[in-house]
């Protein structure tokens, strides 16, 4: 818990407020570029949903592999020796975060929406901003994960967005989008999946980045660090 707290101290700065900015600017160039197509803006919203998700992946990856390469790992050891709750506290961080993002984006969609001059049900534009939170989180447990495993900012990068953008994409060439995790959470931002199918499309978006972190987290118990 004392990880946590203090990770989410160290992401109340300036560079996550124009982060933040980032996010409800693309939202806000997606909704407004949704009605010359002949779409509502809710629409826009949802198109957004896996280009922000994509970017909330590449910040965790990038604060669990800069512990890494900057040394700061050994402070926050020091502090608190037990290394599981080091890296539970640091994901559960980020996860924080991108749900507060999620959250933000949904109210700032809502609003945009109404501004726009088409009001949405609250019920249907909530479903869509939770759909976000799910896509959102599990990219941070990707992100997460590759970033303790490479412990290299570059190499997380190249691998957590090689995968999610060229690389689903490739093999969903074969007809095999419906397993490929980095697809069905952009399937879900959508809103394609409903009733007893989104129970599945969860299984699907989360269990594959599960695993990698769970991973993640036995290499981080076992391994010394030499940062």
């Amino acid at each position: 818990m004392r990880t946590y707290r203090a990770e989410l101290l160290r992401s109340l700065n300036r560079a996550t407020g124009w982060f933040l900015a980032l996010w409800l600017g693309l939202i806000m160039f997606a909704m407004l570029n949704a009605k010359p197509q002949q779409h509502e803006p809710l629409w826009g919203f949802q198109q957004a949903g896996i280009i922000v998700a994509t970017l909330i992946m590449g910040r965790a990856a990038t604060v669990a592999a800069g512990d890494f390469s900057t040394g700061t790992i050994r402070p926050w050891l020091i502090s608190s020796p037990r290394r599981g709750g080091v890296c539970l506290g640091k994901l559960g961080a980020s996860v924080t975060v991108a749900i507060a993002f999620s959250a933000i984006a949904g109210v700032f969609g809502f609003l945009m929406s109404s501004v726009l001059g088409t009001v949405p049900q609250v019920s249907e534009f909530a479903a869509s901003a939770r759909d976000l939170v799910v896509a959102c989180v599990a990219l941070t447990v990707f992100g997460h994960g590759v970033g303790v495993l490479t412990r290299n900012i570059p190499i997380a990068l190249t691998i957590t967005l090689g995968w999610i953008l060229p690389a689903e994409h490739l093999f969903a060439s074969n007809n095999q989008s419906d397993w490929l995790p980095g697809l069905v959470a952009q399937q879900i931002t959508l809103g394609k999946y409903t009733g007893g199918e989104y129970a599945g499309a969860l299984v699907h978006a989360f269990l594959p980045f599960l695993i990698i972190e769970a991973v993640a987290l036995v290499f981080f118990l076992r391994h010394d660090v030499n940062s």
